[in-house]
């Protein structure tokens, strides 16, 4: 019986002792429960300057609030202190620390014991944090049911999303986990600019293996598509197959959509300008013709005097406006002479920031293997934050997109497993839509490590453009007859084709940020690994479009 009695006022002195102790704390007050919940949100409100409260004495407990330590005596019936269930009370009956101090968080009745005076100046103690230090007062928010706020630094059962940043980041957190994965994106649909873009790559490639090359598949399919309008007979059968090309008000007007969309975009500047210059002792121009170039195609046709130095000085001038002096001395007198029926120049600029960009405090020295015998120093940027990956075991490689601002251009990295794998990727490339690649990516925790790097490639299409069966418009016969009034054929002697490009921290062609970067506090998790310290291929495209592609395989030497 004796057992019975001590396990029963062994319970009573548990459920009750903890109240002076959180009283002392400043947690079980008037505002008690709401603090508690709040403290780790107080990070998400900027604190307005308040005076500190006074700290004052704290009243002796009276004698009546102490539980009895003596050994309760039995009686027939019922302990001296009888625990009873007490049943939540309407709030308008009762004052609230009385109904905070029966009931939990849930309203929910507890097991305590008869009511007990309360101390009088329970109101007026003040508030501290866990390490005693006193508390500013603020306004309580109202709690919402399962919501966490967003600053608060802690987990409850899965890592913070990403969100507003409250620590320095530590770049070699421990795994705790499985990566997570975003949905699947949509599967993909055909695009005849991606395929031709995919067979024009297998022409070019080969011959620039080893050196560093970029170029517009876009602009040159856009001036294709200038030509087409243009052109009869034979000539539109081989546009129109090497172009993927279907009727030539629809591929117009495709076109104008592209250049429309890219026009659009808040946050990059891209300029994609075509130009088509004749001989002026052809004959004069075709308004209606003139009328569809510049409506669908912003482009514009000016004749000229190819035997008169100064038209190059006068093409050159507007290549160099047209790309913000990016691009310059794109032709030299020699390049054309009397004879030259037609020139046409594709001006492409493309300006734009990460969505997430990296910082320059990050940068840093690091080994680019050009092959397996050969390594260079370069500036590696460096971050980590959730990106689209993927890998592609049947290129034997793997995948990164990393978005610019505000727009739907991204910049897709694909870097070979292999160091010296870049040959047979791009092989392989030739015949891949990217789009498929795009339609794979996930949203997972990257660590990703890309080398700065600045292009300029100049190619002339004209080779590449007749391994893939376009002929006919490089020669005396063109059929190219819509151009000039009255019909007359024009021959295409070049199209030449320079871009250039330059990739840092802050995004392409942008100048670089410097900052400090902050993630959420949140359980780490594991993290993807794209270390792109030898070879890869790079494209800048839109969904329906490549603006720009390429490869890196040696980028520019850190300085020594």
């Amino acid at each position: 019986m004796a057992c019975k009695y001590s396990l029963l006022f062994l319970f009573t002195f548990l459920a009750w002792a903890p109240v002076p102790h959180l009283q002392a704390h400043g947690l079980y007050s008037q505002q008690g429960y709401l603090v508690a919940f709040s403290l780790g949100s107080r990070a998400a409100f900027p604190e307005q300057p308040q005076s500190q409260p006074q700290p004052q004495p704290q009243p002796q407990p009276q004698p009546q609030q102490r539980i009895q330590t003596q050994q309760p005596q039995p009686t027939a019936n019922a302990p001296n202190i009888p625990l009873v269930r007490q049943q939540p009370r309407n709030p308008a009956q009762y004052p609230p620390k009385d109904l905070q101090q029966r009931l939990d968080v849930n309203n929910q009745a507890q097991l305590v014991p008869q009511p007990l005076p309360q101390p009088a100046v329970q109101q007026n103690r003040p508030q501290v944090d866990l390490n005693g230090r006193p508390v500013v007062p603020t306004v309580p928010t109202p709690a919402v049911a399962g919501a966490i706020p967003i600053a608060t630094p802690i987990s409850v059962g899965a890592p913070v999303p990403p969100g507003p940043f409250t620590t320095v980041q530590a770049h070699n957190a421990p795994s705790a986990g499985p990566v997570a994965q975003g949905p699947p994106r949509p599967a993909p649909k055909y695009s005849y600019m991606e395929n031709f873009s995919s067979h024009l790559f297998k022409q070019i490639w080969p011959n620039a293996l080893n050196q560093n090359m970029v170029y517009s598949p876009s602009s040159l399919h856009s001036i294709l598509g200038l030509i087409y309008g243009a052109s009869g007979g034979e000539t539109a059968e081989e546009l129109r197959v090497a172009g993927k090309f279907s009727a030539k008000k629809a591929v117009a007007e495709d076109f104008e959509r592209l250049f429309n969309m890219l026009r659009g975009s808040p946050n990059a500047q891209l300029s994609v300008l075509s130009r088509v210059f004749y001989n002026y002792k052809l004959g004069g121009l075709n308004p209606d013709y003139r009328n569809y170039a510049v409506t669908y195609f912003n482009s514009d046709i000016e004749k000229a005097d190819f035997a008169n130095p100064k038209t190059a000085d006068r093409i050159n001038a507007w290549v160099s406006d047209s790309t913000s002096n990016r691009i310059r001395n794109l032709v030299s007198p020699n390049d054309f002479d009397d004879r030259t029926e037609a020139f046409l120049i594709n001006a492409v600029f493309f300006k734009a920031r990460w969505a997430n960009e990296f910082s320059a405090m990050d940068t840093m020295d690091a080994r680019f293997r050009v092959n397996s015998n050969t390594a260079v120093n370069v500036k590696m940027m460096f971050n980590d934050d959730i990106f689209d990956y993927v890998d592609l075991p049947e290129l034997n490689a793997k995948a990164l997109e990393l978005p610019y601002a505000s727009t739907s251009i991204s910049m897709l990295f694909i870097l070979p497993n292999e160091i010296d794998g870049l040959a047979q990727l791009e092989h392989q490339l030739g015949d891949y839509d990217l789009n498929k690649i795009a339609a794979r990516l996930r949203r997972e925790s990257v660590t990703v490590r890309i080398p700065r790097f600045r292009i300029e490639f100049e190619q002339d299409m004209t080779g590449p453009l007749q391994k893939m069966n376009v002929r006919r418009m490089f020669q005396k016969n063109s059929q190219v007859d819509a151009m000039l009034m009255p019909h007359t054929n024009v021959m295409v002697s070049k199209i030449i084709q320079k871009a250039s490009i330059d990739v840092n921290e802050a995004g392409s062609e942008a100048a670089a940020a410097t900052y400090a970067k902050f993630v959420p506090l949140s359980l780490p998790v594991k993290a993807r690994e794209f270390n792109a310290d030898h070879p890869f291929v790079f494209a800048i495209r839109t969904p329906d479009a490549v603006l720009f592609i390429g490869h890196v395989v040696d980028p520019p030497h850190a300085a020594s």
